[in-house]
């Protein structure tokens, strides 16, 4: 099951809607496949990409989602 992030009403489900979110692609951190913009978000490191970009954010229990607390 792949990971999603949840802000409001959106739902960031690939690296390049992720990267609307956290300031364009440099700010997305990498587990792998560097820059497969298209993919899931599971190569990428998303609490690391969530704090980086000054995002608070908490893990839906038994989930692989990530929901911003604004």
């Amino acid at each position: 099951m792949c990971s999603h992030v949840l802000d409001g009403q959106n739902t960031y489900t690939t690296p390049r809607e992720l990267a609307r979110l956290t300031g364009g692609p440099d700010g997305l951190r990498w587990f792998q496949h560097d820059h497969e913009m298209d993919w899931c978000l599971c190569i990428v490191d998303l609490p690391a990409t969530l704090s980086q970009a000054d995002l608070k954010w908490t893990r839906v229990s038994d989930t692989p989602n990530f929901l911003i607390d604004r």
